[in-house]
């Protein structure tokens, strides 16, 4: 058998089992209003984590423009070789002063960020405590640290008693826990406070992964970090969502960070990103940093993911034992309407483009096989009459929020 064949085999397989999926082309920019590829007419999006609207705001657009001309479409080179620029040091600057750390350190993606700080602290003395429910990114650098001799487990989601017992039972020199500030799929908040006691009490790091918390909640959209007033020893953000750009920031101690700086891979063999996506990154952080007003869009966009949340009728969800607190997740600009079977979430997402939203079904192996959603999100720059009326919509479709609401199970 030839690759080929082999590829046609796995994908025949896959798509006999619901899971198929084929990238859908944007044809404008990701606005509430957007344009898809031989779509007829525009779509309310509905999924977008452009959370913020910034992508597309004026002021991000006019810094990216201005140092675009100035340096060029790429950067030239990785950090350490020529592809440094004087917006790359003020980002990095910009951002760990913006989350309350000494120092951060500007990656080419999220995704890169995770593998790389994971890697570069995996020793044979070290022990991970990873969330059931953290990302794919968290889940992959855990798994290369552990070809270092890292050792690793996994605690139910959220689930605080069950981590101090493995954290008493572990006898590694150094323990790590990680986890997700907002969970990517169910879009609840880990609780920090409670994470970084245990963390005091055990003698371990805690790293939290705050890709879908930056610019969403807390005052300004600092983060969940500033939600739970409390800072762990590493967190990682990305401008790829609600700071409408690109990259992910390791925000943490300047040794730690020049440590990351000469030891990382994924920093030291990759080639930066542009200056002028530091530029917008730049712009965005400047918008939000703005004073607070009904139009402040972290203000239109906690407002919007609330209203989303109370119209649909999902709830935070309790999975976890009476000693553990999951926190409310209300301005959470993830909203996850559970389905169950791949092909009916797939008709679900069909039937409401029908109907001018686009929502995609969230399958294996994002989620668990037979627990597929649909994953709502908030934009700021949504309007609560296109709230009203997907949640109509929806009503009409059929669909019910569940009861009692459930944690969604990872597949990864």
């Amino acid at each position: 058998m030839n690759l080929t064949e082999l590829a046609t085999q796995r994908l025949e397989k896959w798509q006999q089992q619901g899971l198929m999926r084929t990238p859908i082309e944007f044809v404008g920019p990701q606005t509430p209003r957007a344009q898809l590829k031989d779509q007829p007419s525009e779509r309310i999006l509905l999924s977008s984590s452009n959370y913020l609207g910034l992508a597309t705001h004026p002021e991000v657009i006019a810094a990216a423009r201005s140092a675009l001309e100035e340096f060029g479409t790429g950067s030239g080179g990785s950090r350490l070789t020529t592809g440094s620029t004087t917006w790359h040091r003020r980002i990095e600057r910009e951002l760990a002063n913006f989350v309350g750390f000494e120092d951060a350190v500007l990656f080419a993606t999220g995704y890169q960020a995770n593998l790389s700080v994971l890697q570069t602290l995996a020793h044979p003395d070290l022990h991970i405590f990873s969330d059931s429910l953290n990302h794919a990114s968290l889940i992959d650098g855990i798994r290369l640290a552990t070809t270092s001799g890292t050792k690793k487990s996994i605690y139910p989601h959220c689930d605080y008693t069950a981590l101090e017992q493995q954290l008493a039972e572990c006898t590694a020199r150094y323990k790590l826990v990680v986890s997700d500030g907002v969970f990517s799929m169910d879009g609840d908040i880990a609780d920090l406070a409670r994470l970084r006691e245990i963390c005091t009490h055990h003698d371990a790091w805690l790293l939290v992964d705050d890709a879908h918390g930056i610019g969403t909640v807390g005052k300004h959209g600092i983060g969940s970090t500033q939600v739970h007033n409390t800072r762990p020893d590493i967190l990682i953000v990305t401008a790829s969502k609600a700071l409408g750009a690109e990259g992910g920031f390791v925000a943490c101690s300047t040794p730690v960070a020049n440590l990351l700086r000469n030891q990382a891979r994924g920093y030291v063999y990759s080639t930066a990103c542009s200056a002028a996506n530091c530029a917008a990154i730049s712009a965005a952080l400047e918008v939000i940093q703005k004073p607070l007003t009904q139009q402040h869009p972290v203000v239109r966009l906690q407002q919007r993911a609330a209203a989303l949340r109370e119209i649909t009728g999902i709830r935070v969800f309790d999975g976890v034992d009476s000693d553990s607190v999951l926190f409310d997740s209300a301005h959470s600009p993830i909203i996850p309407l559970p389905v169950g079977a791949e092909s009916a979430a797939v008709r679900l997402a069909s039937e409401l483009a029908d109907r001018g939203f686009h929502i995609p079904a969230i399958r294996y192996p994002t989620v668990a096989r037979g627990q597929a959603i649909l994953r709502a999100t908030a934009m700021a720059t949504l309007e609560l009459a296109d709230i009203t009326q997907f949640a109509q919509t929806l009503r009409d479709l059929g669909w019910r929020p569940p009861t009692p609401a459930k944690a969604i199970s990872p597949g990864r």
